[in-house]
């Protein structure tokens, strides 16, 4: 499996269910792995003085990348640390990204949440509303019947005529 492809389908997975923690924790593990084997490998390739072994350059940037940094495995000349500091800065500046991302994408499913419960609650109340204005019509409408009932004049009453 390759890193890149395994980063590309958390974060597809990511786009297709953003709300969900676990994809959110994917995409997140899936980008520091990426972060350290790139890292690694790449230190491991133009450092052979300080890095020797691939496993020790991969546990150098794991420790770069989660800002740990135990000092066990430190590189010694400018490339090494070059590469040293933009594991530093693309993994931070990454994380501060994707955590504000994952925020953001919580923040707006939970807004979503809150506006479906609200119109929900809305068409409530307007059916309720409804439903009293039909029961008012209704008893309107028997209380004009037993009106007229009583008294079958000429229909409904019309102002009275003052031309006199």
């Amino acid at each position: 499996m390759k890193p890149v492809g395994a980063v590309r389908r958390a974060r597809d997975r990511f786009e297709a269910d953003p709300a969900s923690v676990k994809n959110a924790a994917l995409l997140m593990i899936a980008i520091t792995v990426g972060i350290v084997l790139v890292g690694g490998l790449i230190v491991w390739v133009f450092d052979r003085q300080d890095f020797p072994d691939l496993g020790g350059a991969l546990w150098y940037t794991l420790q770069t990348v989660t800002t740990v940094g135990y000092g066990d495995k430190v590189p010694t000349n400018g490339f090494g640390r070059l590469v040293g500091a933009s594991v530093m800065v693309v993994s931070v500046a990454l994380i501060a990204i994707l955590t504000a991302s994952i925020t953001s994408t919580f923040v707006e499913a939970a807004q979503r949440r809150r506006r479906a419960a609200d119109e929900a609650q809305d068409r409530a109340s307007a059916e309720s509303l409804q439903h009293g204005l039909d029961e008012v019509i209704t008893r309107l409408a028997a209380i004009e019947a037993i009106l007229q009932a009583r008294d079958p004049g000429p229909g409904p009453t019309s102002p009275p005529d003052n031309r006199s």
